[in-house]
């Protein structure tokens, strides 16, 4: 009998915990639906009839898509851009008979015949594939580590087939890379419209990641280091496999694997691709769509201020007084320059400031754009995209790169007139950019003294690149020689430090941040948010920001 009692009172209890956890739960459920649906409301829109819907400020990829997806809709957009022409960092210059692209090296995910997912799908929805023309790059890129010299092809078939002819004993971990990157990125398609989902939705869905998406969940805290270490066993492999992180940021030691996995995948299933007639032509294609749907697309104007009243943004003010009102202000800037300076810190939350604090930007980047004399494919220089290392060490490289040892460390060799695209060097020469590392601290403030190292530190940029192609180390091949710094960067873009990739992207920053902000109708897209960045990357901000806008506006 004592012991039926016992039992009872141990199944009583039992039930009672259990009937407490069904409450908790109940309430925490009753508390995400109250916060959702009251937690989260916002001020009124402007009320008053506005010359805009929504007001785009900064013409970059990240604005120009916004601007197209929202146009494509029916909202009424105006882009307003600072500069002479559209595009951002997606550009190009003339200097004598070469044509020079600003910044893009090779685009994932652009182009059609592939997967026809991700950033195609955007470019079709939009019309602008219909007026750009878009062509796969013929190599991935070439690897050159000490005693390592080997280019791979732009597909996975290819790329793995080249890695296993050098390291057979690896072909098990070489196969493992390319599921765990399909993996992952078949996680991120699955969770790609997450950010649009409210309070409840949300907290469930992030709630099943462990089940549903175990790839990601495996892999958001850990590094490319750790991918590399679990897949290879030889350090040479490691290396040449892991050579992208230069395109991305941090060391391999402090990358989040996320963004590694995800564009490797993207690469080489979706192709890596570039623009006819430069990067510029994307950006014009966007901005003719802009204006066939409706938009209006300004240059020559810059935004210093948006408006608010009452905690809500009505429009924004240029430089010159000019005021335009919108209902909604998308902004295509740094997230330093839209607090600190459009809105104004004492407008934010102390929470977005705290965060925006507590993070740590990631690096700026130091060139030399070289025109040359002489036909370097002709040379038997075939390839377009080069790395060349001085250490195998990612560590070692980085650290030389952002002090401002360009003799060492690692250099970024593109050869643009290996792309088949005449608009770069007329026949019988050639156009090369060199890319590397740098932080905006290495560069003086007297300009006296900025200009010399300058001259320095180009010449110490090309001698690094020489080691892959020597005719670089003679002066009498070099026609045009033009460099740029962070310093550069920061006066064209803006950017906190001149800083191109945004956050630094570690297992601990790789949302960056949203594409929200606390003022309920602004809105920002670029590098710093969080579909991370590049060309590609800030063209899916930019859908991200218009369907958040679209959502608002109940438009599907």
């Amino acid at each position: 009998m004592q012991l039926f009692a016992q039992t009872f009172r141990g199944r009583h209890l039992m039930n009672q915990k259990h009937k407490t956890a069904k409450c908790i739960l109940l309430i925490i459920l009753l508390f995400l639906m109250v916060v959702s649906l009251f937690g989260c409301t916002t001020k009124n829109l402007p009320t008053q009839k506005t010359d805009y819907d929504v007001i785009v400020i900064g013409a970059g990829m990240g604005g120009l898509s916004a601007a197209a997806h929202l146009a494509l809709k029916g909202q009424k957009v105006l882009v307003l851009e600072k500069h002479d022409r559209v595009g951002g960092s997606t550009s190009n210059f003339k200097r004598g008979e070469f044509t020079f692209d600003t910044a893009l090296h090779e685009m994932a995910g652009g182009g059609p015949g592939k997967l026809d997912r991700g950033l195609f799908q955007l470019l079709k929805a939009t019309g602008v594939d219909k007026k750009v023309e878009l062509y796969e790059v013929p190599d991935f890129y070439r690897a050159v580590f000490p005693g390592v010299d080997i280019t791979l092809p732009p597909n996975w078939e290819g790329f793995k087939s080249e890695l296993k002819k050098k390291w057979p004993e690896e072909a098990a971990g070489i196969d493992k890379l390319h599921t765990l990157c399909a993996a992952l990125f078949g996680d991120l398609m699955e969770l790609k419209d997450l950010f649009r989902y409210g309070a409840v939705r949300g907290t469930l869905t992030k709630m099943m990641v462990p089940l549903r998406q175990n790839t990601f969940y495996t892999w958001k805290d850990r590094t490319v280091k750790d991918l590399m270490d679990l897949c290879f066993k030889n350090e040479d492999l490691k290396a040449v496999v892991s050579q992208l992180w230069v395109y991305y940021g941090a060391p391999v030691e402090k990358q989040s694997a996320l963004i590694f996995m995800a564009a490797t995948e993207s690469y080489l299933s979706d192709g890596a691709w570039h623009v006819k007639g430069t990067s510029q032509a994307l950006a014009e294609g966007y901005a003719t769509r802009i204006r066939e749907m409706g938009g209006t697309v300004k240059t020559h104007t810059l935004v210093t201020k948006i408006i608010l009243e009452n905690g809500v943004a009505t429009g924004v003010r240029t430089a010159t007084g000019q005021k335009y009102t919108a209902r909604y202000i998308v902004a295509n800037t740094d997230p330093y320059q839209l607090a600190y300076n459009l809105i104004g810190k004492d407008n934010m939350t102390e929470a977005y400031i705290k965060k925006l604090e507590s993070m740590r930007p990631g690096n700026s980047l130091f060139g030399v754009y070289l025109g040359l004399n002489v036909d370097l494919k002709a040379r038997g220089f075939r390839d377009t995209e080069i790395f060349f290392n001085t250490y195998r060490d990612s560590t070692k490289n980085y650290e030389a790169m952002m002090t401002g040892d360009f003799g060492k460390g690692a250099v970024s060799i593109t050869v643009y007139s290996n792309l088949n695209d005449p608009i770069y060097a007329p026949k019988g020469k050639s156009v090369v950019k060199l890319d590397a590392y740098s932080d905006i601290s290495v560069w003086p403030k007297d300009r006296a003294a900025y200009l010399k190292l300058k001259e320095q530190k180009m010449d110490e940029l090309i001698a690094l690149a020489s080691n892959v192609i020597p005719e670089l180390k003679d002066p009498k091949n070099i026609i045009v020689k033009e460099g740029y710094t962070p310093k550069t960067i920061q006066n064209y873009t803006l950017n906190k430090g001149g800083v191109v990739y945004g956050f630094e992207i570690t297992p601990d920053q790789w949302e960056k941040m949203p594409n929200t902000t606390p003022i309920a109708n602004v809105f920002i897209t670029s590098n710093w948010t969080q579909a991370w960045h590049g060309v590609g990357s800030c063209q899916l901000n930019g859908w991200r920001a218009a369907r958040l806008i679209l959502d608002k506006e109940d438009i599907e």
